[in-house]
């Protein structure tokens, strides 16, 4: 493919993400309640699942970027919890509401690929991002580049080893990569990082969660969360799983690969 023809099918997939790719999901409403409307309560537990996972890697660590910010989830909370935060994110309302509710960091409106950043960063996070990205050896070849010597990278994708998730990311036309484990490490290995964990997680089945939900409304959340760390999901080593987790660290220079 030349490189006028590459240009304009990037550029033609970029156009898809700038305005209102989120109106869908009840965007305004979400960030307005703080994630307390009903639409906004899944994404609240799924940060709050993702946290369980990843809090034990961010001692020390203080700044934090974001790209993809979506629904602006996990960069608010980021920000509430005190960490400095900084965000990138090409929807333009997304953006904008986003930094209506952010006390201390910003959300920058625009591409990675396109935004100049001379900051460098303890963690960068990216949940449900790569997928969607048409190179993603090279957004994680920017990332090592923007990271402390100490940094890490937060990773979420679909996990496409399981059937059912695998046919729901083809069918969704702005999944451009489908990963599995082996091929999402593989990636990280191939980039010289070094993979500090990686999981897949599923769902827990609804009649599950009602229990659950009840066990926390009468004050037994630590039973339910001694059950389930990682509630609404839980660790899988089937088939079965709905995304995977991937923590990794600033990639080795040639000369620490043996």
């Amino acid at each position: 493919m030349n490189g006028n023809k590459s240009d304009k099918i990037e550029n033609i997939i970029k156009d898809r993400y700038k305005e209102d790719f989120w109106q869908a999901y009840h965007l305004e409403e979400m960030i307005r309640t703080d994630f307390k409307s009903k639409a906004g309560q899944d994404h609240i537990l799924t940060q709050q699942s993702m946290y369980s996972y990843y809090k034990k890697y961010l001692s020390n660590k203080k700044d934090i970027l974001e790209i993809g910010a979506g629904t602006g989830i996990h960069l608010i909370m980021f920000d509430k919890m005190g960490f400095n935060v900084t965000g990138i994110e090409p929807d333009t309302r997304s953006t904008e509401f986003i930094n209506q509710k952010l006390k201390h960091g910003k959300c920058i409106n625009g591409f990675i690929e396109d935004t100049q950043i001379n900051e460098k960063f303890d963690v960068i996070f990216l949940y449900h991002t790569l997928e969607h990205i048409t190179k993603p050896d090279l957004l994680l070849e920017k990332c090592n580049g923007l990271l402390r010597n100490d940094g890490i990278v937060i990773i979420a994708v679909p996990d496409c080893e399981n059937p059912d998730t695998l046919t729901k990311s083809i069918n969704n036309t702005y999944h451009l990569w489908h990963f599995t484990q082996t091929q999402l490490k593989n990636l990280a290995i191939k980039l010289r990082y070094v993979i500090l964990t990686c999981d897949s997680f599923a769902r827990i089945p609804t009649n599950t969660r009602r229990i659950h939900k009840i066990l926390r409304m009468i004050h037994m959340s630590s039973l339910s969360k001694k059950i389930y760390p990682y509630y609404p999901f839980r660790h899988t080593r089937k088939n079965d799983g709905y995304e995977i987790r991937l923590i990794i660290s600033k990639k080795q220079s040639s000369g620490d690969v043996k």
